[in-house]
């Protein structure tokens, strides 16, 4: 009986202990979607969207779109449009990535979104950026730099702890059952 309840406490907490490590083994760079390097910025500013390697077929046109509340005053690389939306086209790098610089107007509010469309893959990536205005400071940017979600370890400490500290009486129980074996043999 000993032996079981043994076996279970170390299968629990080897699946325990496994589970963050299955998480971080998933390939999140294939097909990314894009995303910005900040979260929230502020009206006038430029902020970068980034498409990691593989988010569009290598070298195809990708046709990006700017939205917001006033777009029509949005430059994407160095183009300024009149319209509501402003449209632009270029090509995707060698490996299928793109960096697209967006300067946002001195009087943006809201949210801005750019969408941009390949027109060999039919990829469409959508990304949003929150402007705060001039005036107001920009409190919380939760690791901007980043597209990859937070695979970190979701175990609580106390849990890897009783997890490791069962692991650790198993092997001394073990080691003690196989100590008393040779001495009761002997």
């Amino acid at each position: 009986m000993f032996k079981k309840t043994l076996a279970v406490a170390a299968v629990a907490g080897m699946l325990l202990l496994a589970a963050p490590a299955a998480a971080n083994a998933a390939d999140y760079t294939q097909g990314s979607p894009c995303t910005f390097d900040a979260a929230v910025v502020q009206a006038g500013s430029t902020a970068t969207l980034i498409c990691q390697p593989g988010t569009w077929a290598d070298s195809e046109l990708v046709d990006w779109t700017a939205t917001g509340e006033d777009g029509a005053s949005v430059k994407l690389a160095v183009l300024k449009a009149t319209t509501s939306t402003v449209h632009f086209s270029k090509h995707s790098n060698a490996d299928g990535s793109d960096v697209l610089k967006v300067t946002l107007p001195a009087d943006a509010t809201g949210v801005y979104t750019v969408a941009g469309h390949g027109e060999s893959s039919d990829h469409t990536c959508v990304s949003s950026v929150t402007v705060a205005s001039a005036n107001q400071p920009i409190t919380s940017v939760n690791d901007p730099g980043s597209s990859l979600p937070d695979t970190g370890s979701v175990i609580a400490g106390w849990a890897a702890w009783i997890g490791g500290g069962l692991l650790v009486l198993g092997g001394i129980a073990v080691a003690l059952a196989a100590w008393m074996r040779k001495v009761r043999e002997s």
